[in-house]
C-alpha cells in the first residue's frame, strides 16, 4: 500500500501557510479577537461596578437578575443567530447583534431603575449571543483544519487584556465619573470593533441562500421556552412570599426541562457516557463559576467593606486562571 501520511502532512502545512496573522487572514483574526475582547470587557466591567449600581438604584433584591437577564438573552441570541446565519450569511446577523448590544448599553447607562437596567441587560445578552455562532461559522469558512485550534485559543486569550485592565479601569471610571460612564463609555469601542469586524466578515461571507434548515428553525422555539422557564425559576427565588414562588417554579420546570432535553444531546440529564456527560459537566461548571463570579464583588464591597477595586482584582485573578487553563488544554 502507498504511504500517504507524508502527503497528508504536507497538505496540512500548505493549508496553514502564513498562520493566523498572514495577510489573507489577518483582518478576520483581528476582528474575531477584538469582538471577543469587547464582550469580555463588558462582562468584567459590569460585574465590577454592580455593587455601586445596586447602591444607587436600590435594587439589591433584583441584583441577580442583572446577570440572569444577560444570560437568558444570550440563549435567545444564540438560537436566533443560528437561524439567521443559515439564511443571510455573516454580515447582517452580526450587524444586528452589534446594534442590539449597543442599544442595551445605552439603556443600561441611562437606566433610572433596576427593572430598566435589567431590560437593557437582556438586550445586551441577545446582541452578545450573536457573536459565538458568527465566529464559529466564520472560522469554518476562513480557516483550514490545522489553524482552527489556534484561533479558538486566541479567542480565549482575548479575555486576558480585559481581565488585566478592565476591572481596575471600570472601577476607577465608576468612582470618578459614575457607574453610568462605564456603560456609555463602551459605545465607541463597539463602533470601532463593529467596523473592523464587519469588513472582515464581508470578505468571507457566502450566504447559503435557501431558507433555514429544519434543525436550525427547530431550535428557536425550545430556546425561547427554556429562557422563559429559567426566568420563571429565577423569579420564584426572588419573591418575598415563598408560597407564591411555588407555582412559578413549577411552571418554570414544566417549560424548561422538556426544552432543555430537546436542545441537548440525548442522555444529557442522565450524564450518559460521551458527549452528553461532557455537555452536562460543562453546564454545571459554567453555573458554578458564574454564580460565584457575579456575587464576589458584592460580597467584598457590602459585607467586607472593601473598595470596589478589590472586587475587580478578584475577577482579574479568575480571568487569568481561566485563560491559563485554556492554554494548557
Amino acid at each position: 500500500m502507498r504511504d500517504t501520511s507524508g502527503v497528508t502532512e504536507m497538505t496540512l502545512d500548505r493549508a496553514a501557510t502564513g498562520g493566523l496573522w498572514s495577510p489573507r487572514r489577518r483582518a478576520m483574526t483581528f476582528g474575531l479577537v477584538l469582538t471577543t475582547t469587547l464582550v469580555a470587557s463588558e462582562a468584567l466591567a459590569v460585574a465590577t461596578i454592580m455593587p455601586l449600581v445596586s447602591d444607587d438604584l436600590g435594587g439589591l433584591a433584583l441584583y441577580g437578575w442583572v446577570f440572569a437577564g444577560f444570560f437568558l438573552g444570550n440563549l435567545l441570541g444564540i438560537a436566533v443567530a443560528g437561524r439567521q446565519l443559515d439564511r443571510y450569511g455573516l454580515v447582517r446577523p452580526f450587524a444586528l447583534g452589534l446594534g442590539l448590544f449597543a442599544l442595551g448599553l445605552v439603556i443600561g447607562g441611562l437606566a433610572p431603575s433596576m427593572p430598566i437596567l435589567i431590560a437593557g441587560r437582556i438586550l445586551q445578552g441577545i446582541g452578545a449571543g450573536y457573536e459565538p455562532p458568527t465566529a464559529y461559522v466564520a472560522i469554518g469558512r476562513a480557516y483550514p483544519d490545522a489553524l482552527r485550534p489556534r484561533i479558538l485559543f486566541w479567542l480565549s486569550v482575548a479575555w486576558v487584556l480585559p481581565g488585566l485592565i478592565g476591572p481596575a479601569l471600570s472601577a476607577e471610571v465608576a468612582k470618578g465619573f459614575g457607574w453610568r460612564a462605564v456603560f456609555l463609555g463602551l459605545l465607541p469601542f463597539v463602533a470601532v470593533t463593529g467596523g473592523l469586524t464587519l469588513r472582515a466578515l464581508a470578505a468571507a461571507d457566502r450566504p447559503n441562500g435557501p431558507a433555514p434548515t429544519v434543525a436550525a428553525g427547530g431550535r428557536l422555539v425550545p430556546a425561547v421556552r427554556l429562557a422563559v422557564g429559567a426566568g420563571l425559576l429565577v423569579a420564584a427565588t426572588t419573591l418575598s412570599v415563598p408560597a407564591l414562588g411555588i407555582p412559578l417554579a413549577a411552571g418554570g420546570l414544566a417549560l424548561g426541562v422538556p426544552a432543555f432535553r430537546r436542545l441537548t444531546p440525548d442522555g444529557t440529564m442522565r450524564a450518559r457516557h460521551g458527549l452528553p456527560a461532557a455537555v452536562l459537566l460543562r453546564g454545571v461548571l459554567t453555573f458554578a463559576f458564574f454564580a460565584a463570579d457575579a456575587y464576589v464583588p458584592l460580597l467584598l464591597v457590602e459585607v467586607r467593606g472593601a473598595d470596589v477595586s478589590l472586587g475587580g482584582v478578584a475577577l482579574t485573578v479568575a480571568t487569568l486562571t481561566w485563560t491559563a487553563g485554556a492554554w494548557v488544554q
